[in-house]
């Protein structure tokens, strides 16, 4: 009777063990991803309430995140999207009317038509990508050669708008065979650190050549603060750059400086409280200063992608990464709609002064933090 007994309870329990291997508990990165498509079915709706053009960043933000879901489960649905919000841009002769080279946030969607040219090697994705490379042609410049933030922002360089436009450069490069397009993402990435990266390795939020602007040095130019989200567009940019820029580039070695400088400031900037980065990022002690998701999300990105593809030491970066992703999966918060809403996050322009970032509001699910929020805990939950 006990060996009954005994054999019996063993059943059940590799029963009950069998199952929660088959189902095992939903990833938040799934279960985010998910929400957003239900509760924004057309993806040609993803922009600022008012905004007349779709072709920006934060539709390019969201299809560059829902590419990196579809690269970790396969799930067609991720691809499915993409596909849907590229062809409602691109005509069936690779033309963009929606697409206007007067801001580098207008150059992210991109990004996307090159990965469904990659995927379909349709012609029009190709024809409608070569246009966008040709936007970059005649963009105004700063004397030395860094690309405006737009053309209502004159001479102004944020370190978020190296990210736009760079993004997309790096990887037309590499899929074309464009060597002059190594040769920009490096005057732009390593010029934008020369005028902005502080001593401590992370990037104030931008530069204005003129030093008219409201939020500008009278004497340098430069802005006041280091802004999570800003910092986090050139981390994310610098996270992926050596998927597709050439190790054997001269100017490789001058990219990879500047990440591990950037890196180590990171860890060093960590709240060690809660795991997480601050609105601004190098003053987490100081007073009113808040823990940032949309921030956290690239910067949990950044690091946990080093360390897997052997930029950082593991030993002593996984320790942030596991605090950072314990951090901000308590931002994300289930409705009771079956959404999930991100809490604490910031889409903002350059502030003029500390205590301008800090009193920003706190906002709920923008599409930033859906698109960092995705990017940073699939790299923790599909890369182990």
């Amino acid at each position: 009777m006990k060996h009954n007994l005994f054999f019996l309870i063993m059943v059940l329990f590799l029963a009950t063990e069998n199952c929660m291997l088959a189902n095992p508990a939903p990833k938040w990165s799934v279960l985010a991803a998910e929400s957003f498509i239900k509760r924004t079915p057309d993806p040609d709706s993803i922009h600022w309430v008012g905004q007349p053009n779709h072709f920006s960043w934060q539709a390019g933000y969201i299809m560059f995140a829902m590419e990196k879901m579809w690269h970790a489960t396969g799930d067609s649905i991720y691809f499915r999207y993409i596909k849907q919000y590229v062809d409602q841009q691109v005509d069936e002769n690779g033309n963009i009317p929606g697409f206007m080279p007067t801001a580098l946030d207008n150059f992210l969607p991109g990004y996307a038509i090159l990965f469904m040219y990659e995927q379909t090697h349709s012609e029009k994705y190709r024809i409608a990508a070569r246009k966008i490379r040709e936007g970059f042609r005649s963009y105004p410049r700063t004397a030395d050669g860094l690309f405006w933030h737009g053309d209502w922002a004159k001479h102004q360089v944020w370190v978020d708008g190296v990210f736009m436009g760079q993004m997309f450069l790096v990887r037309y490069g590499s899929l074309t065979g464009d060597s002059t397009a190594y040769d920009e993402v490096l005057k732009q990435m390593t010029l934008i650190a020369a005028h902005c990266q502080k001593p401590n390795g992370l990037l104030l939020h931008g530069w204005d050549e003129s030093k008219e602007a409201a939020w500008a040095d009278r004497t340098t130019g430069l802005a006041s603060e280091v802004w999570s989200e800003g910092l986090g567009w050139y981390a994310i940019l610098i996270a992926d750059v050596f998927d597709y820029f050439p190790k054997s580039h001269p100017g490789y070695q001058k990219i990879r400086t500047i990440h591990q400088k950037l890196c180590k400031g990171l860890k060093a900037a960590q709240d060690p409280r809660s795991g997480m980065w601050c609105q601004v990022v190098d003053k987490c002690n100081e007073p009113g200063n808040w823990n940032e998701t949309s921030g956290t999300g690239m910067f949990l990105y950044l690091l946990k992608k080093s360390i897997d593809k052997g930029y950082l030491n593991a030993a002593e970066y996984t320790p942030v990464v596991n605090r950072a992703y314990a951090g901000i999966i308590k931002k994300a918060k289930a409705k009771g709609s079956g959404f999930i809403d991100l809490y604490d996050c910031s889409s903002i322009g350059i502030q003029n002064n500390y205590n301008a970032y800090i009193t920003q509001p706190k906002e709920i699910s923008t599409f930033a933090a859906f698109g960092s929020f995705l990017a940073g805990t699939s790299q923790m939950e599909f890369h182990r």
